[in-house]
């Protein structure tokens, strides 16, 4: 039976491969790393991570549709569907009961139909309320915020528009208040 020899990596000289240390200089004889078993571990969970990332961000087309006066939008994922609502009927909803609104609105897919009263200058948000000559609803709106998924389409068509006209927006109902009012993050506009 032959020793199987390997060179110091410390001082060169020949020494079996299976020593724990030289027994010229007394170094110590580690295996390389792709030997060990946590490397491979380690190898594994990282190959994981990359290939779930790589496959995570794909089938997110969407084909829009009215069905029942309920807009759907359907993605790979899921159908979404929005419930549609006049921004004043949202906003009486907070005044009355703002925590039955936040029960039965948070989280909610929502179209909501109102007029653009806020636009801000970077594109991160809009606001949308009831027109500027209903005093009843002064002050008050839906905090609508632009995703960066879709920022782009979206500011397209309201750089198109002016304070006042009308609008609908589709999104997500993400926080309701009786002091900071409905947030939303909006998924379309029309």
């Amino acid at each position: 039976m032959s020793i199987k020899m390997t060179n110091c990596k410390a001082c060169g000289k020949e020494m079996a491969a299976n020593a724990k240390s030289c027994p010229n200089c007394g170094a110590k004889n580690k295996k390389p790393i792709y030997k060990i078993w946590w490397f491979w571990v380690i190898v594994g969970v990282v190959v994981i991570g990359i290939v779930s990332a790589a496959t995570g961000g794909k089938g997110n087309t969407s084909n829009s549709e009215t069905v029942n006066g309920v807009s759907q939008t359907e993605t790979s994922e899921k159908t979404v569907q929005y419930a549609a609502y006049e921004v004043t009927d949202l906003l009486d909803a907070v005044k009355a009961n703002a925590l039955k609104a936040q029960s039965d609105l948070k989280g909610q897919y929502v179209a909501i139909h109102g007029y653009l009263q806020n636009v801000d200058s970077d594109g991160k948000y809009i606001s949308v309320g009831a027109p500027t000559d209903d005093y009843n609803y002064l002050l008050q709106s839906v905090h609508c915020t632009i995703k960066y998924s879709n920022k782009d389409e979206i500011t397209g068509k309201i750089v198109e528009m002016n304070i006042n006209d009308e609008i609908t927006v589709k999104g997500k109902i993400t926080d309701v208040g009786e002091v900071l009012g409905i947030y939303l993050d909006i998924d379309s506009v029309e």
